[in-house]
């Protein structure tokens, strides 16, 4: 297989061919073999289900995953959130989902008993849309506004909905943001966002900014929300012919200024004024360069592979 950049070398390394991309490598194998016209004496090197292909990627694969052992743990972290093949189950996250409803199931009885009481089931219904919306906004998709999604499952009218259940709606989403809640949770996304929290504030010398819990807390989800904004915008290096970041594909920004703000729990019109938005900028630098330092010896192999 021809590498069309180290991101791609690393992303294939962890990639695991299906059982049915198995079989129709074997069929189209067997088709090509029964196209053949049959030679006299003609010595057999193939075989029906040829694997040669697949010896030669598990044989790179491991050259790959033996360079990327070598970096430091931040880094393979950071490579596997950023370029390695997604996990597609999703029972997991069902079952995480369900916790945090939960959770905030409870949270509105405690603090709304009288609503909770009278309206249960409608609890419930509320609950579960605006974690689906706020789920939807970490991911940096533009939901449905909110009202009308509730509006639509409580058969009500819109202003119906902001009146009457408006106060709880906004309190649940504060809980979500103080949950400091991710879609998933993610292992290698926990470690890098660490290591970028710590060399931040080393490289910005800000330690004395972190006066409180509540600082460093809104300083952590800014490195969750910077290396996120960071892998999506980098996929569209992924398949790029070259290192030099020519993009396949022009990426939007996965979040905009006001929801970072929220999610950090600043004013939006406060968020370049105390410093957020340099500090969002200091995490891309530090994240660049992670991407090089994770890069450089893959690409040399590519070269070598070339």
């Amino acid at each position: 297989m021809q590498y069309l950049s180290a991101r791609q070398m690393w992303h294939d390394a962890f990639y695991s061919r299906s059982a049915n991309d198995q079989l129709l490598e074997i069929n189209r194998s067997n088709a090509n073999l029964l196209r053949r016209k049959p030679v006299m004496n003609e010595t057999q090197t193939r075989g029906p289900a040829d694997n040669s292909s697949r010896v030669m990627h598990m044989a790179k694969a491991g050259r790959v995953q033996s360079e990327i052992a070598k970096l430091p743990t931040h880094l393979q972290a950071f490579g596997m959130y950023c370029w390695a093949p997604k996990e597609q189950d999703s029972l997991p996250t069902y079952k995480h989902h369900n916790e945090i409803a939960n959770a905030l199931a409870q949270e509105v009885k405690e603090k709304f008993p009288r609503e909770y009481a009278y309206y249960t089931s409608r609890v419930s219904i509320v609950v579960l849309n605006v974690l689906k919306y706020e789920f939807e906004r970490d991911k940096g998709r533009q939901p449905q506004n909110i009202d009308i999604t509730l509006a639509g499952a409580m058969a009500m009218p819109k202003d119906k909905v902001r009146a009457q259940w408006g106060h709880i709606v906004k309190h649940i989403r504060n809980c979500i943001r103080d949950m400091q809640l991710d879609a998933d949770f993610n292992r290698d996304l926990e470690i890098a966002s660490l290591r970028l929290f710590n060399e931040t504030l080393n490289v910005t010398n800000k330690w004395d900014v972190l006066d409180s819990e509540k600082s460093k807390s809104q300083y952590m989800t800014l490195a969750k929300l910077a290396l996120k904004s960071f892998a999506h915008q980098d996929q569209s290096y992924l398949f790029t012919a070259s290192e030099d970041r020519k993009p396949v594909t022009h990426s939007k920004p996965l979040y905009t200024n006001e929801y970072l703000a929220w999610r950090v729990g600043v004013a939006a019109a406060n968020w370049k004024r105390d410093g957020w938005q340099d500090a969002f900028e200091q995490m891309t630098s530090v994240l660049n360069h992670w991407a090089r330092e994770s890069l450089e010896k893959l690409a040399l192999i590519k070269n070598q592979w070339s």
